[in-house]
């Protein structure tokens, strides 16, 4: 009986090497035909990944041509916006100084046509003329005439 064991063992170990040496050559071929669709693969990934980086490093250095551009912007339009607030600012100076001296005219032409007016019924006066009379040459009403004869005319 101990022969037969070992001779059944000894089966078993001589079958076992058989198939291992048969798996090993499964193994063998089946990771040569992985290994050579693999590198078909890992080519074609490897390009790709090429050309991603390729387009990833075009796009950040256009971005930083693009940010450098807005910051020359920037400074010119802060430039442009000074000196517009600068010209806006002096063109509101010579607007309120042509306004003033506008006013200064157009008052000075106010007083000098009722300082003729009060001129012309002061003589009208003196000339021993009416209140009615006066009003009817100068054209203006009664009460304006009397208005100025007793604030003028004394």
């Amino acid at each position: 009986m101990t022969g037969l064991l070992i001779f059944i063992g000894l089966i078993l170990v001589i079958l076992n090497v058989l198939s291992i040496k048969k798996q090993n050559k499964s193994f063998k071929g089946a990771l040569g035909n992985a290994i050579e669709n693999t590198n078909d693969y890992d080519i074609r990934i490897g390009e790709l990944r090429r050309e991603f980086s390729e387009s990833i490093l075009e796009l950040q250095s256009e971005l930083v041509q693009i940010k450098e551009i807005m910051k020359k912007n920037e400074v010119t339009n802060k430039n442009l916006d000074i000196s517009y607030i600068e010209q806006a600012k002096h063109r509101e100076n010579i607007e309120e100084i042509d306004d003033e001296n506008e006013n200064e005219i157009i008052i000075d032409e106010v007083h000098n046509k009722n300082s003729e007016k009060l001129e012309e019924i002061k003589r009208l006066f003196a000339e021993g003329l009416s209140v009615g009379e006066i009003s009817e040459i100068l054209h203006l009403g009664k009460g304006e005439v009397l208005l100025i004869k007793d604030l003028y005319i004394r």
